[in-house]
């Protein structure tokens, strides 16, 4: 098996920083220390750079179906896989949509499968829970993914009405996760007064693509966060909020950290990054931005950095849901299939490349956080949460040689042109950021060797997930 020594540079995990060398033997980690004299089939310098473990995306959305099956993002398990290397994340997460026909159960393994035969990197899956009315008999379904393939998130919908649950669905999905030890996820926005606004703008004849924010309030985000909170307290079942964009949802987080409650939020690039400023004036053009909930005010952003900062919200992810703006002839309907209407825009926005890039410049170059924190909310704390600590998500000794030597002082201008992710735009264009991945291991794969890309990076594997928490053991070896 190969060996590799990473020489000379600093060490940032999440809990501190330290100066030495990183020896890897086939896929895992196998030595840290200074002035020893290992030796290995490769050598990696990285005195001026930054050894920190590969990112963990917890919410993305490839080759996924959306609006009732009559749409599809346009990354498949193949482009987005290795976009995210370029990106620096050697980890995602991704949903299992419950297909028409088709039982929960029957669509995991599909989709499973599909993963398997294309990602390069690593990866897990989240069980999205159904409404009863759609298969009666899901919660076997949860049952069985927990115990056989390691299911241990759920995600919860709070709006979208072919999704939605009513709030018997999410008490009983709740108890039932608490029970098995799985984390629930919940979408939380009111679908209801979601659905009642869109109605009001379209009798308005509001229907241009920015009119998208004003459907989607902030009021409707905090009311579900609340709400939520409320349901997974009364059952005693942990909860994960995925994509807070609102600062009056991460004040409902906060609140609810204060009092004990067993809470986290994740947000994401594009609400910290850019802003409804940004398109209330582009027209159809607004159509690449709109997503749920929806990119807000830039008056709005501070104070999602400031509970990032402080711990209300907990990880960064990018919900990364890919569509082109224009139609190539392959892909189903993409962003503009409804030009000027923006109820039938299809909801997603690309991002699994810049996650890492966009976040280390605003935050730790801007001075928001340091690159600790940085460590926790890309890698991590996704890793603890979702059962992959600490197999992933550190650089210590029997860990999988995820790695991520990062040049804090490289120069790059985001653009769509240059990415690697199968979409025509990037909401971060022409953005100077500084800090680039150069090297990428995932599993001691050297997918990334100074910018080139393996020629054959062989294929990811699937990540199941006890339900006490703790990653499936898989091989170690003892610091040499």
């Amino acid at each position: 098996m190969t060996t590799t020594l990473i020489t000379g540079g600093t060490i940032v995990n999440a809990e501190g920083q330290i100066t030495a060398d990183v020896l890897v033997d086939g896929e895992i980690i196998v030595g840290i220390g200074v002035g020893r004299r290992w030796q290995a089939d490769q050598e990696i310098d990285a005195r001026g750079k930054l050894v920190m473990p590969g990112g963990i995306d917890a919410h993305t959305h490839l080759e996924y179906p959306i609006d009732a099956f009559t749409t599809q993002t346009s990354d498949d398990f193949a482009t987005g896989s290795r976009a995210a290397v370029h990106g620096g994340t050697t980890t995602f997460l991704d949903f299992v949509k419950k297909a028409p026909g088709n039982t929960l159960w029957e669509t995991f393994v599909e989709r499973q499968a599909t993963a398997e035969a294309k990602s390069i990197i690593d990866f897990g899956l989240h069980a999205i829970v159904p409404p009863t009315s759609q298969q009666a008999d899901v919660h076997d379904d949860l049952r069985r993914l927990t115990a056989e393939r390691g299911v241990t998130s759920w995600k919860f919908f709070m709006a979208y009405a072919a999704q939605m649950l009513d709030d018997g669905e999410l008490l009983a999905g709740m108890d039932l996760a608490r029970e098995l030890g799985v984390l629930s996820l919940v979408h939380a926005e009111n679908g209801h007064m979601v659905s009642r606004d869109t109605d009001l703008l379209i009798a308005a004849g509001h229907t241009q693509e920015h009119y998208h924010l004003q459907a989607h309030g902030h009021e409707q985000e905090a009311e579900a966060v609340h709400r939520a909170i409320v349901l997974a307290t009364a059952v005693d079942a942990p909860l994960y909020v995925v994509h807070v964009s609102s600062a009056q949802a991460a004040t409902e987080l906060a609140q609810a950290r204060a009092r004990g409650a067993r809470v986290w939020g994740e947000t994401c690039p594009q609400y910290l990054a850019t802003a409804y400023e940004d398109y209330e004036g582009l027209g159809d053009a607004a159509a690449g931005y709109i997503c749920s909930p929806p990119i807000r005010e830039r008056s709005n952003q501070d104070a999602l950095w400031t509970h990032l900062a402080a711990g209300a919200l907990s990880t960064v992810a990018t919900d990364h849901a890919a569509f082109c703006m224009a139609q190539p002839d392959d892909l189903p309907p993409q962003k503009l299939r409804s030009p000027g209407y923006f109820p039938k825009t299809p909801n997603g926005v690309p991002g699994l490349e810049d996650r890492l890039k966009v976040i280390w410049e605003l935050g730790v170059v801007g001075g928001r956080i340091d690159p600790c924190r940085f460590v926790d909310l890309m890698a991590a704390s996704p890793a603890k949460l979702f059962g992959l600590y600490p197999q992933k998500g550190t650089v210590s000794v029997g860990a999988d040689a995820d790695i991520v030597v990062w040049d804090p002082e490289a120069d790059h201008i985001v653009r769509a042109a240059t990415s690697h992710s199968r979409t025509d735009y990037n909401l971060y264009e022409g953005m100077r950021v500084t800090g680039m991945p150069v090297h990428v291991f995932s599993r001691g794969r050297h997918l990334l060797d100074d910018g080139v890309e393996a020629a054959d990076p062989g294929p990811g594997r699937y990540l199941a997930r006890t339900a006490s928490g703790t990653p499936v053991p898989s091989r170690r070896k003892s610091e040499r």
